[in-house]
């Protein structure tokens, strides 16, 4: 039983009957069982009633609680440096709830003032992400233009609407000192005002961590003016980031703050480029000298594009010279003055300045939609040419292909050489930590086969979400797509993947689908060398589930990987008395994700997997693997791997030997993947 007050605004969104599974809102918690606790700790926990929680009241919650865990896959999102980095480690479900405290603080009352203004309008999603940090509310539409036209940072209230605030309250105090008495025209009252302000306005957006980094800044550059202190760029940089660190070291795995403080050095590499030269042009008109700082900036920023978001939009430089204006100079200020207004009860006022919002909103977004869906992942071994754009500005100041040549061509020539690179082992499999379901993708060269195509869900899929950002990362073409059973852990982001690779080819039991090839029983297929043998099923089904799973055997030289789906001790015995021959293999993927209706000794000791691996979710509600099924493995002395322990698993095949990586111990050690990963499973 914990105290707990209330961490979420509630934006006047009602969760609607449609969705049952309610939404996350995130609680700090006061005591647990009645007893203080020294820190603050934050949990988000599900909140399926109606009625939302305000910010400021306090609640006792009888609570289930779990540690973040996230999937660990090559390309993908990690949510368990993200967890830690932003202090939001705990989960949970709610068992009993009862309010004690219904005051709501001053945050949740702003809120209550603007939300039924921005409630009124289309962009009232994206107006809420300005005004108070809220992304929760944007809408998928929204979301996805913004990503795929890389304009996303100008909704995260980051040091542009921070530096705006200053700039906009200290310019308002000034113009009022004009008709105040000589004694109240004091130098520091604007910025005072404008610092206040801005300290006011980062407490309403929830203190995330970009705004924290620009408010220290904002206070250095304060504290250096008024005491007359003349330090440079890099002096100025150099002890901001050593005070964020010293105030928070976890800082270090957050991703915004590497972006912040990247682009900060970029901007002062062309600021002071800039003066060195006249190669940018002193007497430029405006447009044309943001043009050029955009597609600097663009260009500098490419290697940590890469490396945080896996890929780039061609259009980012367009449509940030649209976007970056029309928010910064009319919608921000629109929104701010909004916000005023609307605490000060001035309805037509503030409805006023919510339609120059909406309208200026409008006006980008329609100007966005023809360039959107230009956004292309990016190979992992092509992220060498991230680089071109620094080596370029540092050839262009410094004349170096003229006086080191032969240098000069030695790096272009590293830079291009991952285009030549070819892989030293025959064929690899990945069994990719999707959580409950199932993808394996079996690869040689740049040429892959997609074993199921792991769940989808509301709004998105595996396949979206992990299985697609894992083939761009290996810059893999799927030809063809084998789906063990209808079950949706396997087959929901069939569709997707077939959007992508439209030419890839079909094996499926099932006579619902549209098979290029059927999975029968003695039915054999050749791809790049490797033989894919079909033992299970026996005939093809109009409906195929766990029985009917397509069992194939993967085989190359002496190697050999057997995929089984969702299959079942009945079926496993039959594959015994049929096929006991051709049972043995290298490689074994855990039937039915370990279930206790699965794994049986025969079927086992029939296989004599030299290694099996398992796809299963960490917290599922099945309780699987079974600790049964587990102790026939041992019983045995089988090895096995669990994605929800390892991650994603990589299997590389060579003449000779084979090798096994894990993600979490191998491929991408980290202390925290580490600590997560050791945590025991409670049953």
């Amino acid at each position: 039983m914990i105290t707990a007050s209330v961490k979420s605004i509630n934006t006047g969104y009602i969760v609607s009957d449609n969705h049952q599974d309610g939404q996350y809102i995130d609680f700090t918690i006061l005591t647990i069982n009645q007893q203080p606790i020294a820190d603050s700790l934050t949990v988000s926990l599900l909140w399926k009633n109606r009625s939302i929680p305000h910010a400021g009241e306090r609640w006792q919650l009888k609570i289930k609680t779990k540690v973040v865990h996230s999937y660990l896959n090559q390309g993908g999102f990690d949510s368990q440096r993200f967890a830690i980095a932003n202090r939001r480690l705990l989960s949970g479900t709610i068992q009993d709830a009862t309010i004690i405290d219904k005051t709501s603080n001053i945050r949740q009352m702003v809120v209550n003032k603007a939300a039924p203004y921005f409630n009124l309008f289309e962009y009232g999603d994206v107006m809420f992400a300005l005004a108070f940090g809220e992304r929760s509310q944007l809408t998928e539409l929204h979301k996805t233009m913004m990503l795929q036209t890389g304009i996303a940072h100008l909704m995260a209230i980051s040091g542009m609407h921070i530096l705006l605030v200053v700039y906009l309250c200290a310019r308002s105090v000034r113009a009022i000192q004009y008709f105040l008495p000589v004694k109240l025209m004091t130098y520091w009252l604007p910025t005072i005002v404008g610092f206040c302000a801005a300290g006011f306005y980062a407490w309403l957006s929830g203190l995330n961590p970009p705004v924290m980094r620009a408010m220290l800044a904002l206070s250095m550059w304060l504290i250096l003016r008024y005491r007359k202190t003349i330090l440079s760029p890099w002096q100025i940089i150099n002890r901001v980031i050593a005070i964020l660190l010293l105030f928070d070291p976890l800082m270090i795995l957050s991703e915004s703050f590497w972006l912040s403080c990247y682009a900060v050095v970029c901007l002062i590499i062309i600021r002071q480029w800039r003066v060195q030269s006249d190669w940018l042009g002193h007497k430029i008109d405006y447009l044309r000298q943001l043009f050029t700082l955009q597609c600097l900036l663009t260009l500098l920023l490419l290697p940590i594009q890469f490396f945080i978001f896996g890929g780039i939009s061609f259009v980012t430089i367009l449509a940030n010279l649209i976007a970056i204006p029309i928010i910064s100079f009319y919608t921000f200020p629109c929104i701010l003055l909004l916000l005023v207004t609307s605490m000060l009860n001035c309805f037509y006022v503030s409805l006023w300045f919510g339609v120059l919002a909406q309208q200026s909103l409008a006006l980008l977004f329609m100007l966005l939609k023809p360039i959107t869906g230009y956004w292309f992942g990016i190979a992992n071994q092509f992220y060498f040419f991230s680089i071109v754009g620094w080596l370029a500005l540092f050839c262009r100041q410094t004349a170096f292909w003229r006086s080191r040549t032969a240098t000069f061509l030695l790096i272009i020539m590293c830079i291009f050489s991952p285009l030549f690179k070819r892989s030293s082992h025959d064929w690899r499999v990945d069994m990719l930590d999707i959580g409950h379901g199932l993808a394996v993708v079996i690869s040689q060269g740049r040429s892959a086969v997609l074993y199921d195509t792991g769940a989808s869900w509301q709004n998105t899929s595996a396949a979206q979400r992990i299985i697609l950002p894992f083939l761009t990362w290996h810059n893999l073409n799927v030809e063809g797509i084998i789906i063990s059973h209808e079950h949706n852990d396997h087959i929901g982001g069939l569709n997707f993947i077939k959007t992508h690779f439209p030419d890839a080819w079909l094996m499926s039991s099932s006579t619902k689908l549209p098979n290029d090839y059927d999975c029968i029983n003695g039915h054999s297929l050749a791809w790049h060398g490797l033989q894919f043998s079909v033992l299970w099923p026996l005939a093809m089904n109009q409906a195929a589930f766990n029985a009917e799973s397509c069992v194939v055997k993967v085989t190359l030289g002496t190697y050999s990987l057997l995929l089984t789906g969702d299959l079942e001790r009945a079926q496993e015995e039959n594959l015994v008395l049929m096929q006991k021959n051709r049972l043995f293999s290298t490689i074994l993927q855990m039937p039915h994700h370990g279930s206790n209706t699965s794994s049986y000794y025969a079927f086992l000791a029939h296989v004599k997997p030299e290694m099996t691996l398992g796809s299963v979710s960490r917290y599922n509600p099945w309780k699987l693997p079974s600790n049964k099924a587990l102790n026939r493995y041992n019983d045995l002395k089988l090895n096995y791997f669990l994605t929800q322990e390892s991650g994603q698993i990589t299997i590389y095949f060579y003449p000779e030997y084979w090798v096994i990586e894990r993600m979490r111990y191998e491929i991408k050690p980290r202390w925290y993947h580490d600590w997560f990963g050791a945590l025991p499973i409670y049953r």
